[in-house]
């Protein structure tokens, strides 16, 4: 009879890196930048900004002196560096508060809910 072996990190077989991690160091550096640069108020970064992108430069695998390097370089050069924005960002807290969401998210969940409230109320009435 077979018997499946348990597969563990330790025999786990290796992964290709590059497949997971599609951006070389400079390009990730880069991003980061332009993430900073996202992040200017009138020059200035926020601590709790600061904080975000050192969490963000941790997933990109930067360290995190080099990611404050490279937050000084964004802040001097800001003007040179074009900005990158996420116009969403998909955290609990945004997607629990539907005043958030965008008009056509609300009128999409409005539909959905009268199409199974009709379903439901018509289902009821026949049997």
């Amino acid at each position: 009879m077979y018997k499946p072996t348990p597969v563990s990190i330790e025999n786990a077989p290796p992964v290709d890196r590059r497949r997971l991690i599609p951006f070389t160091h400079e390009e990730k550096r880069r991003i980061f930048r332009g993430m900073v640069a996202g992040e200017l108020e009138a020059g200035i970064l926020r601590y709790s900004r600061r904080t975000q992108l050192l969490k963000y430069a941790e997933r990109l695998e930067i360290d995190e002196f080099e990611a404050t390097l490279l937050i000084a370089e964004a802040q001097y050069h800001a003007d040179q560096i074009e900005p990158i924005r996420f116009d969403s960002d998909a955290s609990l807290d945004s997607l629990s508060r539907p005043e958030s969401w965008s008009i056509s998210v609300r009128l999409a969940v409005a539909l959905i809910s009268a199409i199974f409230i009709n379903l439901l109320l018509i289902w009821w009435l026949i049997r």
